[in-house]
């Protein structure tokens, strides 16, 4: 989010200098830095206009030393923002207000700070709950105009600083497939759309995408105990091919990830749980009527 003149943006850039000032030095050479960017000179130029002669200096050392010492209260809100969108932006001086660009364009950093209530609304609701090691069962993607094989893979999902996201891995030699080694990871978000619970993924060489719609969980994402498992649909992008939406159920593991074996099998492979079976192959009503409290006094009871 770019500079705002409240509280807020007040306290991290006054945290922000204070852990800088305690590094000897480093407040003159921020002074310096900022004298020396082109990217907070244009943005000081903007603000003056044309008929202003370019500043000498930018910003004193001196100047952020007094903030240090008296507070933000009376400093110069256009001189605060110099200084903390250069901090957002310059891994040189790595605050917390630090925010690494990456290879993400500018336009698109520019749209998300400017709806960033708004695309932040699917990350409010707590999903910690959903944390831990699940096994995934789907039709195989590998063979899709057969209806007779199950991809087994394994998904770990975590909560960090109020971010929910995933990793989904498989790793297996598919023989129906002409022996194929098969390896896929997909790391993403998860969110909470339209009452149903968002995986959106990408793969690990940005190639390909994941999405999984989970329309049926087991478990109040509000309870004390964990969500045991979570059902609905799922759409793989990767290349040009049509990719229609298949079931998907997802069920906590007893396994830690690490030790959940991925693999490509027949449907009535014993790794494939009957009522899983039954549920992929459209022979019960709905996923989440029955089959889910069933998979979850299952993991509860062993």
């Amino acid at each position: 989010m770019p500079w705002q003149e409240d509280d807020d943006h007040n306290q991290k850039l006054l945290k922000a200098l204070e852990a800088l000032a305690s590094e000897t030095g480093a407040i003159e050479r921020l002074a310096g830095a900022i004298d020396n960017d082109e990217r907070s000179r244009a943005l000081d130029r903007a603000r003056q206009g044309d008929k202003h002669k370019p500043r000498q200096s930018l910003i004193q050392a001196t100047t952020l030393s007094r903030w240090i010492k008296g507070g933000l209260t009376n400093a110069q809100p256009h001189k605060k923002r110099l200084v903390y969108e250069f901090l957002k932006r310059s891994p040189e001086f790595a605050t917390d207000i630090y925010r690494p660009e990456g290879r993400l364009p500018r336009g698109f950093l520019a749209f998300a700070a400017k709806h960033s209530e708004r695309l932040g609304k699917p990350f409010d609701k707590d999903l910690s709950k959903l944390d831990g090691a699940f096994e995934l069962y789907r039709p195989a993607w590998t063979t899709p105009e057969r209806k007779d094989r199950v991809v087994i893979s394994k998904l770990e999902i975590k909560t960090e600083s109020g971010f929910t996201r995933f990793r989904e891995e498989q790793r297996y030699t598919d023989e129906a497939l002409h022996g194929a080694l098969i390896d896929d990871q997909d790391e993403g978000a998860v969110m909470f759309v339209g009452a149903q619970i968002v995986f959106l993924g990408i793969g690990i060489n940005g190639e390909g995408m994941k999405l999984y719609a989970a329309t049926n969980w087991f478990g109040q994402l509000i309870d004390p105990r964990p969500v045991t498992s979570f059902s609905g649909l799922a759409i793989g992008i990767s290349g040009r091919q049509e990719t229609p939406a298949s079931p998907f159920i997802a069920v906590r593991s007893r396994k830690t990830f690490q030790d959940i074996e991925t693999a490509a099998v027949s449907i009535t492979d014993k790794r494939i749980p009957a009522d899983i079976r039954k549920a992929l192959r459209g022979e019960t009503p709905s996923m989440g009527s029955g089959l889910l409290p069933a998979l979850a006094q299952k993991f509860l009871t062993g």
